[in-house]
Parts: structure tokens; sequence; C-alpha cells
């Protein structure tokens, strides 16, 4: 029985759509915060499942194709089950607020950040926020100071904050311009 093949460009395209997709949710994993964790366990899972659905437009190719798409297919499929293996078994960062500013309709926060145990990333983030809807944030991270202990937080006027940082090597005293509306 002859198997059903559809057109190769109806195939490529979907493949694009599904690569379309992954950008769009992995651009709203690294911008949006929902405040149940839950929520964002499922927006990480998402992301690594969406590979899985490039599985049936690849195995409609001709031989060859289909040959060289599923070679290329699996080792991102292998890293996409680990990923949200460890997505799902994971503890979320730790962050403990040092210093609060409110700033127009968000909030600026200095934030201390420990992820990853003895060899995790370590320091103070300075994080902008926006409450979208309850319980859904806009999260655009400002900077990060690696391995910093220590930090203050200071208004320098509207939008404007000024971050003194101390690390075990260096010391910051910097003064940042915050985007009012726009957070790329």
């Amino acid at each position: 029985m002859a198997e059903f093949r559809t057109h190769p460009r109806r195939s490529i395209l979907q493949l694009l759509l599904i690569v379309a997709l992954m950008g769009i949710v992995y651009t709203a994993m690294h911008m949006l915060d929902f405040r149940l964790r839950v929520l964002n366990v499922l927006l990480q899972c998402a992301f690594c499942l969406l590979p899985f659905l490039a599985i049936q437009p690849v195995r409609r190719f001709q031989p060859r194709p289909r040959f060289y798409g599923l070679i290329l297919l699996a080792p991102l499929l292998c890293m996409s089950a680990c990923l949200g293996t460890f997505a799902v078994g994971s503890d979320e960062p730790l962050t403990e607020p040092l210093q609060t500013f409110q700033e127009g309709d968000g909030t600026v926060q200095l934030q201390r950040y420990e992820n990853g145990g003895a060899i995790g990333v370590h320091g103070i983030n300075l994080e902008q926020r926006r409450l979208i809807v309850p319980g859904l944030f806009l999260v655009r991270s400002v900077d990060f100071f690696d391995f910093a202990y220590e930090g203050t937080l200071t208004s320098e006027g509207p939008y404007r904050v000024r971050v003194h940082a101390k690390g075990s090597k260096y010391e910051v005293d910097k003064v940042y311009s915050l985007k009012p509306w726009i957070y790329f």
C-alpha cells in the first residue's frame, strides 16, 4: 500500500512554523514571569515539546532528505527531552529582594540571585518589572553583577537609578536609565 505524501513545500512551511513558534516561546520564557511557578514550568515544557512536532513533517520528505532530516532532528529531540526533564525537576532560582522602587507603572528591584548550588550562578541582578495582568509580569533584566555579595539601589530622578555593587574583587557604582514603556 502506498504511503500518503504531501508536497515537500507544505512540510517545509510546517517546519518553519515550528521554528517560529519556538522563537516566540523562547522569547516569552525570558520576558514573562508568572507569579505561579507551575505556569513558568509549563511554558518551559512547551518550548521543549515543540521540536517533537517536527517529526511528522520530516517523515513526509523523500527518502534521502528524510534520512538527513532525521539525523539532524535526533540530537535536538534528545536535548529537548533532557531540558524538559530538568525544567520539571529543577528548583527555581533563589532570589532575595534587596531593594525595590516604584517607577511609574512598574518596579525596579535589586535582588540577590543564586542558581545551581556551589558552582552555579551567584550575584546581584537589577531587574525592571511591569504588571501586565494579575499574576503575569513583563520582566527586563537591566544588569547582572557576577559574584557580587552586597548592593544598594538609590533613585537618581525619574527612570534613573544608581547601583552600587560590591564583589570579592571589584566594586561598581553606575547610573542606569530605565525604559518607561518599552522593554527591549
